[in-house]
């Protein structure tokens, strides 16, 4: 049985296929970087990270804010008493958002490429800074060597 990388990296269905290869390319290096850096060490304690290329965070805006608004309204109802306790926030900060689940070591987050295309900023190097910020925000938390571009 095969099994896929910890960290993988998809964009939204707005992209053209023709991203594939580069994205291939990200997903090995960053997934390289982890192994370097002795991530996959410990076999139950592996962090999955699921990234998915946006244009821009605004289009995602409503999927985070209804995702903690479903949370809430069924808080406010009574229901859910476990997903309160396993609520998940958003982060957002300049280009990318992201939810970490410490429940299953997993991260879901988005990345925005629309910015780096505008401001000139190399988009492969852009999107690999995205990245690094994202996973070392959670590895310095489980106490993971940090990763470099």
């Amino acid at each position: 049985m095969q099994q896929g990388f910890p960290i993988t990296i998809t964009a939204d269905d707005r992209f053209s296929s023709s991203l594939k290869p580069l994205l291939a390319q990200l997903e090995m290096w960053i997934n390289f970087q982890a192994l370097k850096a002795d991530w996959y060490g410990n076999e139950e304690h592996v962090l999955t990270f699921d990234f998915t290329l946006v244009r821009s965070l605004a289009e995602k805006a409503e999927h985070l804010t209804s995702a903690q608004a479903d949370t809430q309204e069924k808080n406010e109802n009574g229901e859910g008493r476990a997903a309160a306790a396993l609520e998940k926030s958003w982060r957002a900060e300049l280009g990318y958002a992201y939810q970490y689940d410490d429940t299953s070591l997993t991260t879901t987050a988005f990345i925005a490429v629309d910015d780096l295309v505008q401001g000139g900023v190399g988009i492969e190097q852009g999107i690999k800074a995205r990245l690094i910020a994202v996973v070392n925000s959670i590895a310095h938390q489980h106490g993971l060597i940090a990763l470099s571009e």
